[in-house]
């Protein structure tokens, strides 16, 4: 099923939230959501690519976690750098535990040619803007002209499309479930590039809002 409602953050999150209450946890949102990101991002690059995961706080990284060790059991090369694990917490912080990959802190990425970046460094929770080691990952991440951003890409407020700080350019959005209004508004729609919607599960019972 298409979904074709366009939604706010607060009506997404009251969309998520019934569906928690109908699942008994949020857990197994974040890795329908990771995983279905992961299998479309193998039908966008080949394995001869670097893939380069950039996961900052929140539940974003949880879903870049999910996706970097799916990559990996499919014989993709993958790095991944983050934040220290204390910074860590709820379903991130579990689908942190699970990672089969070594991690490196995310104040040593630079950006290498030919790879391709994907961004879960901040989703449609961020209404703040960026500054000081995150902005610097995310001036580096843009001199990448292949960027796939997990959501939104991070920098892009979810409401309003504005850019907080500074955002990430990228090339393709894998976009959870529905857009959002910040998909569809300048300059948030010219940051986000190819819009793909991924299905991440939510059960066709619930009434949208």
């Amino acid at each position: 099923m298409k979904i074709k409602k366009i939604f706010s953050i607060k009506d997404i999150k009251k969309l998520e939230i019934e569906e928690f209450k109908k699942r008994g946890n949020s857990f197994s949102l974040m890795v329908e959501a990771g995983i279905n990101s992961a299998k479309k991002i193998t039908k966008l690059i080949n394995k001869q690519h670097q893939v380069i995961v950039i996961c900052g706080p929140g539940n974003n990284a949880g879903d870049g976690f999910i996706i970097g060790n799916y990559l990996i059991t499919k014989n993709y090369k993958v790095d991944l750098f983050c934040l220290k694990n204390k910074s860590y917490k709820g379903d991130a912080l579990k689908a942190l535990n699970q990672l089969k990959i070594k991690t490196q802190n995310i104040s040593k990425f630079k950006f290498k040619k030919n790879s391709i970046l994907i961004d879960c460094v901040f989703g449609i929770g961020l209404n703040r803007p960026i500054s000081g080691l995150l902005k610097s990952v995310i001036l580096r991440m843009n001199k990448s002209n292949k960027i796939i951003s997990i959501d939104i890409p991070s920098g892009v407020h979810g409401d309003t499309g504005k850019v907080l700080g500074c955002a990430v350019r990228a090339n393709t959005t894998l976009v959870l479930h529905s857009k959002k209004i910040g998909h569809t508004i300048n300059p948030g729609k010219k940051y986000s590039g190819k819009i793909k919607i991924i299905d991440i599960g939510i059960s066709k019972n619930i009434k949208y809002i």
